[in-house]
């Protein structure tokens, strides 16, 4: 198992003490690595398998965060509906179970997605390569694989098509622009399903700008434990390097947790 920086270790164990706890991740760039075509994306060997043994440890939460709409996460993450593991797609727009995470979804909500899709629609066709993903609460326009000469003016372009479009909100991540048409994010998220459960501390792994919003309403000082994927600037108070060390993360949870219950 790949060694864990002394520091995180140390948080991650003090994290897996207290009596009830919320784990979460996101999907693409941490359970799944990367890849040219989003929809091969699939979690790295034994991942699930060990979120599935966190869940399963009294007062563990266990929640996948995803800018993936929940039909799309659900098939690539392989969790069943009756399992104990929340998903929450869309940017927290599409939650697996009852939460408060922002705008209702409306006859206004509807009307600003067809709205977005045929805007993006357009972006794409005047950008040969690009890619327009129809989510649940908002639309995409993916440029992985393209050179930034071509992909540059494509999210500039979505961007400001964007700007003409009057409640929407924008959320640029790696290799994609999105527009969603809620005011959702994965930091309100989780925050409606700590409450939900009773959670007073959590633990959220990502890789992307969109996670940003979650790393900054979950401050160390109060025990929550963040943690960055990869390179980039961050408000993290931790990183790792690769999908090998998210799943060394679990397991020290995991490992930590069932040490706790034999005290």
């Amino acid at each position: 198992m790949t060694d864990l920086d002394p520091a995180l270790r140390d948080a991650l164990t003090a994290y897996a003490a207290h009596d009830r706890i919320l784990y979460g991740t996101d999907f693409d760039g941490v359970l799944a690595p990367l890849v040219l075509d989003p929809s091969t994306s699939a979690p790295i060997p034994g991942s699930v398998q060990a979120l599935r043994e966190l869940a399963a440890s009294d007062g563990a939460t266990v929640a996948i965060v995803s800018g993936r709409d929940l039909a799309t996460l659900r098939h690539l993450s392989g969790i069943a509906e009756d399992e104990p593991i929340v998903l929450i797609g869309s940017h927290g727009a599409q939650p697996s179970v009852p939460l408060d995470t922002g705008e209702a979804w409306d006859d206004a909500a509807a009307d600003r997605l067809r709205t977005v899709v045929e805007a993006l629609e357009r972006v794409s066709a005047q950008h040969p390569g690009t890619r327009v993903e129809r989510k649940a609460a908002g639309a995409a326009l993916h440029t992985r694989g393209l050179d930034d000469a071509v992909a540059a003016p494509a999210i500039a372009a979505a961007e400001g098509a964007a700007r003409q479009i009057p409640g929407v909100h924008v959320i640029a991540g790696k290799n994609v622009l999105e527009i969603g048409v809620l005011d959702t994010n994965k930091g309100a998220a989780l925050h409606a399903l700590a409450e939900h459960v009773g959670s007073k501390v959590t633990c959220y792994l990502g890789d992307d700008r969109t996670d940003e919003r979650a790393f900054e309403v979950l401050p160390a000082s109060d025990g929550h434990v963040t943690i960055k994927v990869g390179t980039g600037d961050t408000l993290a108070a931790h990183r790792i390097e690769d999908s090998a060390d998210v799943l060394a993360v679990i397991r020290q949870v995991v490992s930590a947790r069932a040490a706790r219950s034999l005290t």
